[in-house]
């Protein structure tokens, strides 16, 4: 089946059932909390229906497993339910809770690492390799024994980063339709990412400002788990550093924010992941939103540029 119908078929199934999802939680009274840190700008959000994962991941990934012939897209179909049962446990955690504390960083990061490993191995089984394609150049690097490791913390990095982005209205699902666009055009995994971007365009409809409904870790840590995988089953997990541009910077700037006040004493930024800097800054989400995803897709086009060497 051709692209546009798997877009389609996502984005109509998204957009739809969406609306029962979201008066299903306003009448059940569940919705989001909003972390104590978080800006005050976010305060009014609380209560907001949450977890649009648990919508559109799954049709996604059905039409997919459906209607796609590409027998390589099991894995990443596998570690989108993976990442996403790891998501599921953390926002349904919150709700038992009635706060944003979710499940311990302990127990998520060991399930991650935990189906990392699972993921990693299951993709050297079928596509044994220990190298890593060479941006812009036709060369590999082959590191041996370390890519196993390197590999899984890759995974459950991209999938964190992506959980990090999802922080203003439209931005974390704006952002990766900008990231993965351009591999649809290259035809890589293209029946996946026409369906996952299908399904998000579906989200949006409800997710831009002001937002009717949230991701959730849910939506978020699949949809990272996904990519990453992705780019892990044919060795070009250095490529993130241009498809996932935007994802790696929210990612170094909570880093570089915690580093900073626990060496210094100081801040870097006003609030981090750095989409907080920006909004605290006076940038409106839908600014945030659009100038993140411009940045992600010009970055993206640097990519195809540097997958021309391994093309």
């Amino acid at each position: 089946m051709d692209e546009l119908t798997l877009f389609f078929l996502s984005f109509f199934g998204v957009l739809l059932l969406l609306y029962p999802f979201e008066k299903l939680q306003k009448r059940k009274k569940i919705g989001q909390f909003i972390r104590e840190e978080g800006p005050d700008l976010h305060n009014h959000k609380t209560g907001t229906p949450t977890s649009a994962g648990l919508v559109f991941i799954p049709i996604a990934l059905l039409v997919v497993f459906l209607f796609s012939k590409d027998s390589d897209l099991l894995i990443p179909i596998a570690a989108g339910m993976l990442f996403g049962i790891v998501g599921a446990m953390d926002d349904l955690a919150k709700l038992v809770k009635k706060n944003a504390a979710g499940i311990s960083a302990l127990t998520r990061l060991t399930l991650e690492f935990l189906f990392a490993f699972f993921i990693v191995y299951i993709v050297q089984r079928i596509n044994p390799h220990t190298y890593l394609l060479i941006p812009f150049t036709e060369k590999s690097l082959d590191i041996g024994w370390f890519y196993f490791p390197f590999s899984m913390v890759t995974i459950v990095g991209t999938a964190n980063a992506v959980n990090l982005t999802d922080g203003v209205d439209g931005l974390a699902g704006s952002v990766y339709i900008a990231s993965v666009f351009p591999l649809i055009v290259l035809g890589y995994h293209s029946n996946l990412y026409s369906a996952l971007v299908g399904a998000l365009f579906g989200f949006l409809w409800h997710n831009w400002y002001p937002a009717k409904v949230f991701m959730g870790d849910t939506g978020s840590l699949s949809l990272g788990g996904i990519f990453a995988v992705s780019m892990a089953l044919t060795g070009r997990e250095i490529y993130l550093l241009f498809f996932g541009f935007i994802f790696l910077i929210e990612t170094l700037s909570d880093i570089i924010q915690v580093g900073s006040f626990k060496l210094r004493k100081k801040r870097v930024f006003k609030m981090a992941p750095v989409h907080h800097h920006f909004e605290l800054s006076g940038w409106h989400e839908s600014m945030i939103a659009f100038r993140f995803s411009t940045v992600a897709l010009v970055f993206s086009l640097i990519g195809l540029l540097a997958w021309r060497g391994n093309w």
